[in-house]
């Protein structure tokens, strides 16, 4: 796990000219994680914060690499505006919730099925002082209402128990329901679904979610997870598609946006009224990081 770890740190674009000092971070923390057992705080993306114990690796990531998914990270911030409101459907600790509500100041719905997780995502609200743009809710996201069993030991990995796996470690019985039933009356603009493969049934409860012209950006876990249950990642794919959807990734360097012919290797921006979303991406403020303004 480890040397995945490690090889991962040292293939992130933002460690390419910095690869010792990424590495000397990751061996501090490992020592330091081992003297001291309680959570610790970490500067996060301009004025806010990382609360992060050990375990939690989807934040620890951020420490070794700043921004681990750069491009759809970057693309969030300079998209998002204050009136908008961002869904974070499989928030994990937050990641997406506090880049959304604590950088670019909108308001977040943020759903996370596993307790345990849950407590840690809404310490991360909290002690960015995001309660006010914040709606949390212990709750699993999929295509009807029901409870559903999914594992409860594997961090940001836990996913819904597909019908043939037989899990080795802890589970917990969730209650889910769908996003046209969740939302009500919230529209929201821009929709990350990260679910560990469980992503189409998560569109397959949200048909009036997705047709409301309002939502314009969808960021999609696309690496190939989906295809443990009944609907596969070429469905999904070819779902987005018919809703209007295309996917692009994004240079947030450039703040280019470039058309893809199929899925990205492990997020895909699917994105529907390209001219609104340039214009959006355009006129965005700068975000300062490390020694940049992107």
């Amino acid at each position: 796990m480890k040397l995945k770890t490690i090889k991962t740190i040292l293939s992130h674009p933002l460690n390419q000219q910095n690869k010792l000092s990424a590495l000397m971070t990751f061996f501090k923390r490992g020592v330091v994680i081992r003297l001291h057992h309680h959570p610790m705080v970490y500067p996060f993306l301009e004025n806010t914060s990382l609360v992060v114990e050990k375990g939690m690796s989807s934040a620890e990531l951020q420490i070794y690499t700043g921004l681990y998914d750069l491009h759809e990270m970057l693309f969030l911030t300079h998209y998002l505006r204050p009136d908008d409101t961002f869904v974070d459907v499989g928030a994990n600790v937050g990641v997406y919730t506090i880049l959304a509500a604590g950088v670019a100041g909108s308001n977040a719905i943020s759903f996370e099925p596993i307790p345990s997780t849950f407590s840690k995502l809404k310490r991360n609200v909290t002690y960015n002082l995001l309660e006010g743009r914040v709606d949390l809710r212990n709750l699993g996201v999929g295509d009807k209402e029901e409870k559903l069993v999914f594992t409860n030991s594997l961090d940001a990995t836990n996913h819904v128990i597909s019908s043939d796996e037989k899990p080795a470690g802890a589970t917990i019985e969730v209650p889910v329901d769908t996003l046209d039933h969740l939302l009500a009356n919230r529209t929201p603009n821009f929709i990350k679904i990260d679910v560990e493969g469980f992503e189409a049934n998560v569109i397959n409860g949200a048909p009036d979610t997705l047709a409301n012209p309002e939502l314009k950006v969808i960021i999609m876990e696309t690496n190939g997870l989906s295809d443990q249950y009944e609907f596969g990642q070429n469905y999904l794919h070819n779902k987005l598609l018919s809703l209007g959807f295309t996917p692009h990734s994004y240079d947030p360097f450039k703040r280019n946006l470039q058309k893809l012919e199929t899925t990205g290797a492990s997020n895909t921006i699917y994105l529907r009224d390209l001219e609104f979303v340039q214009q959006r991406i355009k006129t965005a403020r700068r975000i300062r990081f490390r020694n940049m303004n992107i």
